[in-house]
């Protein structure tokens, strides 16, 4: 065995090789992980200082953890946001990276999927960058609350995400029509 095959069935060549053929996944997993617990940091009110007790209205989990609550959320709240900048950029590389005539179905209901994220939180999300009084829901005040490079970082976020998105979805129309005016031409 030559030094050129150990080397490609090293344990990072395996690591990178398994993460560039699980690209969507991965990064479907990072975003929804960072989503689902993000949301429950906010919808739970927890801070930093409230980490000593287990308040939660909704717990993250239907299984009970062998570690305290107390040892957990910041585990969460440290990860999470991560994910879901991690996650989402790795959609948003996916989805605009080699657009071509080959109609890659899966990058096409990528830049769907991130459009309407994108389009959903600019619509419900969006409005903690206005004045606190004007809120028609709690979470709202709760995203605030995280402080406002928080706030502006998930604001920023959704208009890169929604304009990947577009972006991408954009490519896709006009191969599709081209597409269709060849298969046209054919007849």
């Amino acid at each position: 065995m030559n030094y050129r095959s150990q080397a490609q069935t090293s344990f990072p060549d395996r690591v990178s090789r398994y993460a560039l053929s699980h690209w969507v996944s991965l990064g479907l997993f990072l975003s929804a992980y960072g989503m689902l617990y993000l949301s429950s940091v906010i919808l739970n009110r927890q801070a930093i200082v409230y980490w000593d007790k287990a308040v939660a209205i909704y717990s993250p989990s239907s299984i009970s953890p062998l570690l305290p609550r107390s040892l957990l959320d910041p585990l969460f709240y440290v990860t999470s946001f991560p994910a879901l900048i991690i996650g989402s950029a790795m959609l948003c590389y996916y989805s605009i990276r080699g657009i071509g005539f080959d109609g890659d179905r899966v990058k096409l209901y990528i830049a769907i999927l991130l459009t309407a994220f994108g389009f959903i939180y600019q619509v419900i999300g969006a409005w903690p960058l206005q004045h606190q009084i004007d809120f028609p829901w709690q979470w709202q005040k709760q995203i605030v609350s995280f402080g406002s490079y928080f706030t502006w970082s998930l604001y920023i976020l959704s208009l890169i995400v929604l304009s990947v998105g577009v972006i991408s979805l954009y490519k896709h129309s006009v191969i599709y029509h081209l597409n269709q005016r060849t298969e046209e031409d054919s007849w």
